[in-house]
């Protein structure tokens, strides 16, 4: 049967209400909306999710078993349920291994190239490392002294080589010392072998039938009639044959080439490029405290306050003032006392070895890892590769050893392989590798492309923003070759520059007549307007939502236009000469008091200006504390305005857990509990506002530990998830769930929309700030217990900038990182009231933003090359 459409069916996820759509196949859908209107609902949540759990549910018993497999999505049908390929708006990567070019897909096909291409070289000399005697080079001395073909030639093999391989016991007729004699046991060379100068070409059998690959040594020729000898020096590695360094590591696989495994993985990181080391800098967070004071902050924690006043003792005996800042002690004399100890005091040394000695205890881990910083690996320079790998040269291009390859960027890269296709007669074995040449020249050409040129092949993966991963993910699917797939793409145009978007949808027709199926969740409106067809989801927020409101061509929405700012006069702050990292000597310029837009390239580097440059260099000038550890160059700001605080909100999430909530998050939960703790029929009962939390052995319902759900583990079965048949899903002792206020219970309370229930409590001005800004971000349709796994990338970026903003902000620098994110047009203009309104409050605000509906609302907007 030939299916023209995906169909879906009663589709209820989170806010969805019975939703029945079908997606074309072999076409591109975008779907748009309000943030929380269901958008990621149904294309995440149900089309991917199910596709997934389906995907997996066919894999044998014994390989499920290995595999999270997520739980059914609440929907009645989809039908056909295609291959899926899935880019969502996070970076979930949290291991220190993978790189940037691992993600792209090109780790394994340069593995390969290498492995047909590469040769061993010596890292002095830069030639490639030879077998000291090659049976060639044998043949061609005989070959030089023209022999006739009766003339007896003589093989032997120094005394103690030929020991190795034969053993004592078997001894040969024949030895050399000056001559050819019987055999004595004291001659340094052992015959092995003779042959008529007729037979030369037989010595490549009987040299391979002795196992001479199987030791270090040397053999010596010898000719009778002639009175010659020649000595060839043998070994089972190739060696320079200028200063003998040898061949460590014999290649037999592409799997030498990565970092993945036992055979390539750099000895001293662990194939890691990075190693973690005690820093000073984390053992006295605060230099401004004296010893005295707690300089070494974890001597503070009860397990060790027992070392602290020994050490402080022992300070003393030494000549070291315990009372004044450690920042003005002798560092040199102080950091030997505290690293190696003196007297009854061990030293931190010793109290390290001991923190590695347990471990195997989860919270001394935690403790350690707090107390070191990743370095770069000296051993691998960050390649994550055994030294004697990173040798490896590509004899026809022999500038680059394999160090310098894999420390390229990916403009460097790309550059290489175009090298390497303009020389492909000077390969002897081309049609190996031409395929695998040509995977990695399309997948370079794709990252290109979308900007990701200046990125490094060894960035790690879990330090990437949410944009270049997202970005590294969209060159690998864009790069695809093949049909009958399904890709649903969360917010592609994030960060992207109207003619970045061009391409973006370019490549996307190619997939598309490629016989694939895209759908989009995104709010670009070039996008919107080019797409086969768009599904508009709504009409409001959160149970306001959760319809399709519309579905054919897309219509451009007609709204008012905010009525424009006024022109105010600006005070221009300019900051020149800002070098960092691979940036060099660029201006910084910014209207205080006032909202400038930052646009540009997502190659130009605009973000690193303007979010990471920038905010340290304020913080620097100011006094203040610095937002990240990168050090910047830079001349001396003209008008720079006296901030209080450089805030930065960008697209990096906060580490949150599977418990982790709405309420949790944004600080209103507290004011709930304190409320239901504080009526009488509580008093009454003695309940504390901890008996009103899931998370409290107090409150939470001992069956299913505060879930509300039971996980009924099915071993090689998907798990079955049930309602919790103690407190029907309220997580709470039923008792206490119950309790009223005269309003709502307790559940309702935290699972209603917040519109519904925050009026009927008395707020602190603190909890009313929250209220009025969860309104302005459009975020009151929330239930205060909805997951924060259950929000969309949009609402969840707006959750972060309230609880940064839960504290008054004045007069302070305020860095926004793509604040577009998940939002409509309608929304964008909502949030320029937001954004005015903190202005007139002293502060000045940058957006790092493409979006195009700013411009109703900004002082200027800068275009950063």
């Amino acid at each position: 049967m030939n299916h023209t459409h995906i169909t879906i069916k009663g589709a209820r996820t989170h806010n969805l209400k019975d939703v029945d759509v079908r997606f074309a196949l072999n076409s591109i859908t975008c779907i748009a909306g309000p943030s929380g209107s269901g958008k990621s609902s149904l294309a995440f949540h149900t089309i991917l999710t199910e596709s997934k759990r389906r995907f997996m549910n066919s894999f044998p018993n014994d390989v499920k078993f290995f595999w999270d497999i997520p739980q059914s999505a609440d929907v009645d049908e989809i039908f056909p349920v295609l291959p899926v390929w899935g880019l969502a708006q996070n970076n979930p990567v949290v291991g220190s291994r993978p790189s940037a070019f691992d993600l792209m897909g090109i780790g394994d096909v340069l593995s390969k190239m290498l492995f047909y291409l590469g040769k061993s070289y010596c890292s002095n000399h830069h030639i490639p490392l030879e077998s000291s005697v090659t049976v060639r080079g044998v043949k061609d001395f005989l070959y030089d002294q023209e022999l006739g073909d009766k003339e007896i030639i003589h093989f032997f093999l120094a005394s103690d080589d030929y020991l190795k391989i034969h053993g004592e016991g078997f001894y040969p007729a024949r030895s050399f010392k000056e001559t050819v004699g019987e055999f004595e046991k004291s001659d340094p060379y052992w015959e092995l072998f003779r042959i008529r100068a007729s037979k030369v070409e037989s010595v490549s059998k009987k040299l391979s039938e002795l196992g001479l690959s199987e030791v270090d040594g040397s053999i010596l020729v010898f000719i009778p009639s002639l009175g010659l000898q020649q000595a060839f020096t043998i070994s089972k590695s190739k060696q320079c044959r200028k200063c003998g360094e040898k061949e460590n590591i014999k290649i037999t696989s592409p799997s030498n080439f990565s970092p993945f495994t036992p055979l390539g993985a750099c000895v001293r990181c662990s194939g890691h490029g990075r190693n973690l080391e005690y820093d000073r800098s984390k053992i006295v967070k605060d230099d401004r405290l004296s010893l005295k004071e707690g300089a070494v902050n974890f001597l503070t924690y009860s397990r060790f306050s027992h070392i602290e006043p020994v050490m402080l003792r022992e300070a003393k005996k030494n000549g070291i003032d315990v009372t004044v800042a450690f920042k003005d002690l002798n560092q040199e004399k102080v950091w030997n006392f505290l690293e190696n100890g003196s007297g009854q005091y061990g030293g931190l040394f010793e109290l390290y070895d001991y923190l590695e000695s347990k471990r195997y205890k989860k919270n001394v881990r935690i403790l350690i890892r707090s107390l070191k910083t990743e370095v770069l690996c000296e051993e691998c320079s960050g390649t994550r590769l055994k030294s004697d790998l990173l040798k490896v040269r590509i004899p026809e291009i022999k500038k680059y050893s394999l160090r310098d390859i894999l420390l390229f960027n990916f403009n460097e890269l790309s550059e290489f392989i175009e090298n390497i296709k303009s020389i492909k007669d000077e390969f002897e074995n081309w049609n190996e590798v031409k395929k695998i040449i040509s995977t990695i020249d399309r997948t370079l050409k794709v990252a290109l492309d979308l900007g990701l040129g200046g990125l490094l092949l060894q960035d790690k993966v879990k330090s990437l923003s949410i944009n270049d991963y997202q970005k590294i993910l969209l060159v690998k699917y864009l790069s695809f070759e093949g049909s009958g797939s399904l890709f649903i793409l969360d917010e592609a145009s994030l960060s992207l520059d109207s003619t970045e978007v061009k391409v973006l949808f370019k490549y996307l027709q190619k997939l598309k007549k490629a016989e694939n199926t895209i759908i989009l969740v995104d709010h670009n409106d070039y996008l919107q307007s080019k797409c086969d067809e768009l599904i508009l989801m709504g009409p409001g927020a959160g149970h306001l939502g959760g319809e399709i409101t519309y579905q054919g061509k897309f219509k451009k929405e007609k709204l008012e236009r905010i009525a424009e700012i006024e022109k105010r006069k600006l005070k221009r702050t300019v900051i020149s000469g800002v070098s960092f990292n691979n940036i060099e000597n660029k201006e910084i310029s910014f209207a205080s008091n006032g909202v400038t837009q930052i646009k540009g390239k997502s190659y130009s580097g605009k973000k690193d200006i303007y979010i990471e440059a920038l905010a340290n260099i304020v913080s620097e000038v100011l006094g203040l504390e610095k937002i990240t550890s990168k050090e910047v160059q830079f001349k001396r700001p003209k008008n720079l305005f006296d901030f209080q605080r450089v805030l930065v909100l960008n697209a990096k999430f906060n580490k949150v857990s599977s418990r982790s909530t709405v309420g949790t998050m944004i600080g209103l939960a507290p004011y709930l509990r304190k409320h239901f703790a504080s009526l009488p029929v509580s008093k009454n009962l003695n309940l504390k506002e901890g008996h009103f939390s899931p998370n409290s052995d107090l409150g939470k319902c001992s069956t299913c530990e505060g879930r509300g759900v039971l996980n009924i583990d099915m071993q090689f079965l998907e798990d079955v998830q049930l309602m919790c048949d103690d407190c029907n899903g309220m997580k709470l002792k039923p008792f206490i769930a119950t309790i009223s206020d005269g309003y709502h219970t307790v559940h309702e309370t935290f699972n209603l929309p917040m519109s519904e229930v925050l009026g009927n409590l008395k707020l602190t001005p603190k909890g009313k700030r929250i209220w009025e800004y969860l309104k302005l971000l459009n975020l009151d349709y929330l239930s205060l217990d909805r997951p924060l796994s259950s929000l969309s990338g949009g609402e969840k970026q707006r959750l972060k900038l309230l609880s940064e903003l839960q504290s008054k902000v004045e007069n302070s620098l305020i860095i926004f990182e793509d604040l577009s994110f998940g939002l409509s047009r309608r929304e964008i203009l909502r949030l320029g009231e937001f954004v005015q309104d903190l202005c007139t409050k002293g502060n000045t605000v940058i957006l790092v933003d493409e979006n195009e509906h700013f411009s109703d609302f900004v002082d200027e907007i800068q275009i950063f090359e």
